[in-house]
């Protein structure tokens, strides 16, 4: 009984000395100063799935698609697979390690030696090595393998966020050249009717070559322009299919009815400022810096383990004759155990330095986790920022683009009357296709710049 204390106090006295610092959270920017930075109004949870947002199930399909085959996600998946297996092998490394083994020997002896005779030895049994983990090297390992798997984890979910933004960033990049087109496509049918009436003029004696010539070329112009949006489209079409995983002709995306950019933009962007403070810090790539800096507080305290003595235990139970027909008999049992103590005496500062090194590691690891915090506000205040600016912006390209529409339709009149010459009509009309095309390139950047919001929040999937 007073054996099984010793051994359980021994064992209590293993189990519990951890050398080196625990962890303890920096202290960085309180939630207070981060929600005055951002000017956050209301603490309101982020939206789960955040691109049902926009209202496109088409969107919704493709971003679900793509985290599903996405193979930087796959890839992502991969390594925490990688991480979680050597997890498990650490914990392990602090447990006894015991083989079986078996062997047999045969030996002649030369006859010139003297007395000579055949010798058989059989072998056979189990041996037993333990590292004691005495100051706790091997837990300080532990800690810092689960640290690293969770930094994996928190990289796939970034990894997984960056897909999902970089799918929707496409696809609305592929509505605005399919907006283009539909524009281009429609241009070229009112100038080709502009043209005929300035042709029927010109046949008639009514207008002179150059009403004739800048009417063909306003109307070539605009149908030169169709075949750069058909390849846009096309281009972005492919870019879906890479992020999402997938061959081109495996996606069959629309562009019409309800799957175009929206009409008119949006004054509310109100939601932009309420949301919690604290997701600064669970964004993922901010949680895995902060994992980062965890498992090498860890090292540092396996590193400081290293200076202390080391304890291993050996042994081997079995059974050892010179005739198989004797080896399992309890007179054949042998059995040995080999305590062993070390302490490294001179090693010329090798240790020391490492317990150095891994502590310099630790500010580095520390100094990127500032850095993340302080990139994620950053981050977010720009695309506050960005996208009441863009809002702005469209509303006074909105009215623009309706104050050129009345202009081209007037000037228009003027000129079937006679009033006006047709280089008026020409300059009309290439001033509403830049507006049509700015508005379109504004109502995009709007919805792009909500994307890199719902990014820069790390808003969950």
């Amino acid at each position: 009984m007073r054996k099984i204390i010793y051994i359980s106090i021994g064992w209590a006295i293993c189990v519990s000395c951890n050398v080196g610092e625990d962890y303890k959270e920096p202290q960085l920017y309180t939630d207070a100063t981060i929600a005055q930075t951002l000017n956050i109004s209301t603490q309101k949870p982020l939206p789960q799935k955040w691109y049902i947002d926009f209202s496109d199930s088409q969107l919704a399909e493709l971003v679900e698609k793509g985290l599903q085959n996405s193979t930087d996600i796959k890839t992502a998946i991969a390594r925490i697979k990688q991480a979680r297996a050597q997890l498990q092998m650490t914990k392990v490394a602090a447990l006894p390690q015991i083989s079986a083994q078996g062997g047999y020997n045969y030996e002649k002896q030369s006859k010139n030696v003297g007395l000579a005779a055949d010798s058989h030895y059989y072998t056979t049994g189990f041996d037993a090595t333990w590292e004691v983990d005495l100051w706790g090297k091997n837990r300080r390992q532990i800690e810092a393998d689960r640290a690293n798997l969770k930094a994996l984890k928190y990289t796939l979910e970034n990894v997984r966020l960056a897909v999902a933004a970089e799918i929707a960033a496409n696809y609305f990049n592929l509505l605005e050249g399919a907006e283009n087109l539909r524009l281009a496509e429609k241009n070229t049918r009112l100038q080709q009717d502009i043209f005929a009436t300035v042709k029927a003029k010109y046949d008639s004696g009514l207008t002179d070559d150059t009403a004739y010539s800048e009417a063909q070329y306003l109307l070539e112009n605009t149908r030169a322009q169709i075949p750069t949006y058909k390849a846009a489209v096309e281009s972005y079409r492919n870019a879906l299919a890479t992020i999402i995983g997938v061959l081109p002709t495996e996606l069959n995306i629309k562009t019409d009815g309800a799957h175009r950019i929206s009409a008119a933009p949006s004054n509310k962007a109100h939601n932009l400022t309420e949301f919690p403070a604290k997701v600064v810090r669970l964004r993922p790539d901010v949680a895995a810096a902060e994992q980062n800096l965890i498992a090498q507080n860890a090292l540092v305290g396996a590193a400081v383990a290293e200076l202390y003595p080391n304890v291993s235990i050996s042994g081997l139970w079995g059974y050892a004759a010179q005739g198989g027909s004797k080896l399992i008999r309890s007179s054949s049992q042998t059995y040995n155990y080999a305590p062993l103590v070390s302490l490294p005496l001179l090693d010329w500062n090798s240790l020391q330095n490492n317990v150095r090194l891994q502590k310099y590691i630790k500010d580095e690891a520390l100094e990127n986790y500032k850095q993340a915090v302080i990139a994620a506000v950053a981050e977010i205040k720009d695309a506050q920022n960005a996208y009441l600016e863009a809002v702005k912006s469209a509303q006074n390209q909105y009215r623009a683009l309706q104050n050129m529409h009345n202009a081209v339709s007037l000037i228009q009149k003027k000129y079937e009357n006679g009033l006006i010459e047709f280089s008026d009509v020409v300059t009309a009309q290439q001033n509403l296709i830049s507006a049509e095309r700015a508005y379109t390139a504004i109502r995009t950047k709007i919805i792009q710049k909500k994307i890199a919001f719902y990014k820069a929040v790390g808003a969950p999937l």
